[in-house]
Parts: structure tokens; sequence; C-alpha cells
């Protein structure tokens, strides 16, 4: 259990779910998300790089970029799902969603139109650039920590 990888896994992912959050805020601005998608996205960043870069990270060579990548992966799809959760939500709130069947639909929009922004040339290189300094800074952490 390399906690140093663990750590310096969350905090790259971190910053670059952050960085994503700000790319996918300036394509797409809905119902007011935008204060609480960066605070969500972090911690699930955090969340994301700990448990998936940091408990296999290599030591820093092709291992560790797959790591990175695997993570990166992991938080596009697990923030997808949130924030269709959450847009859902929002949107029970104010009264747009009047019948129990389009709960699931318009989640499942919600999810698809955010994976399709998170798609987008500059958010996925942001994304994968990203994924890869996640994976090699855990693996490199592991290397000198363990």
């Amino acid at each position: 259990m390399p906690t140093a990888a663990k750590l310096i896994g969350g905090i790259l992912l971190t910053l670059t779910a952050l960085y994503a959050t700000f790319l996918f805020l300036a394509v797409k601005t809905t119902m007011g998300v935008a204060d609480e998608l960066y605070f969500i996205n972090g911690i699930l960043g955090f969340m994301v790089g700990w448990r998936s870069i940091g408990s296999d990270p290599g030591f820093g060579g092709f291992g560790s970029i797959l790591s990175g990548l695997r993570g990166g992966f992991l938080f596009v799809m697990i923030s997808g799902v949130i924030y269709g959760i959450w847009v859902v939500i929002l949107k029970l709130e104010r009264f747009f969603i009047r019948q129990f069947a389009d709960v699931a639909i318009s989640w499942f929009e919600e999810t698809v139109a955010y994976l399709k922004v998170a798609i987008q040339p500059d958010i996925l290189v942001a994304l994968i650039v990203g994924g890869i300094i996640s994976g090699i800074g855990a693996g490199l952490a592991n290397r000198y920590w363990t």
C-alpha cells in the first residue's frame, strides 16, 4: 500500500479534474452548477486518483501511464453519472420534471450530454495529459517512497 503514490495520484488527478471542469463550464453552463461542480469534481478526482491510480501505480514507466489513463477514464465516467443525477435533482426541485418516468430519461440525457462535451478535443487532451501526468507522478512516488 504505497501511501505516497496514493497521495500524489489523488492530488494530480484533482488538479486535472479542476482544469477539465473549467474547460467544461466554458462550453456548457447549465442550471447554475458552476461553483459546486468544481468542488464535487475536485473531491471526486482526489478519490479516484487515490483508489484507482494510487493502488497500482507502477514505477514511473508504461504501467504508470496506463494507470493514469485508467484513472482519467474512470473519473470521466463517474463524474458524468454524478452530474446527471445532480442535474435531475435540480430539475425536480424546480418542477421541470413532473412524471416519474421522465427522471430516468432526463438522467440519461444529461449524462450523455456531459460525456459529449467531455470528449471535445481540448477537454479530452487535458484529461489524457493530466491522467498520464498523474500516473507517472504516482509511479515515481511509488519508486522513491516505497
